[in-house]
């Protein structure tokens, strides 16, 4: 009971984490909109919407952890009901994990690219240099949360066995 409640808390802590540093990417951003370098403007265009996209992932997170606690620790009991709901689940969220990661370093390398392709062009660097760091934050931010599902999938499997 304690691993399922551990991964469910530790998923929400994450996301609480991930929230709070898409609002300071966010805060910084207004701030670099109103600077008159191209570089920090381009920064922004790029910064704000992918931090918007987290903080809709994140609080969905948030909202829906109460929830899923309850629904499985309600079957925690019953090695059949794990087998046919919450390992499929989990089975598919790490299947997801893997795409995901590979849309993150696509963003970064994209942004490297820019970054050589675009060396004079300030604005288009600016994009490139937020690119790569939210494609870096991004993929850091799902690798631990996969070590995380890949235990627990891994405590699932051990119990409804």
């Amino acid at each position: 009971m304690d691993s399922i409640i551990n991964y469910f808390n530790g998923e929400r802590i994450q996301c609480i984490i991930g929230l709070l540093i898409s609002l300071i990417f966010i805060s910084v951003s207004i701030y670099f909109l109103f600077q008159a370098k191209p570089f920090l403007k381009g920064f922004a265009y790029t910064a704000i919407p992918l931090s918007l996209l987290l903080i809709a992932i994140c609080a969905g997170v948030i909202l829906r952890t109460p929830g899923d606690i309850k629904r499985v620790t309600a079957i925690a009991t019953s090695p059949d009901k794990i087998k046919a709901e919450e390992i499929p689940r989990m089975d598919k969220v790490m299947s997801n994990f893997a795409m995901i990661k590979k849309v993150e370093i696509g963003i970064a390398v994209l942004g490297v690219i820019l970054m050589l392709v675009f060396k004079n062009n300030d604005l288009i660097r600016g994009v490139a240099a937020a690119l790569i760091t939210e494609g870096i934050v991004l993929f850091l931010f799902d690798h631990l949360a996969e070590l995380r599902g890949r235990a627990y999938l891994d405590f699932l499997i051990s119990t409804a066995t």
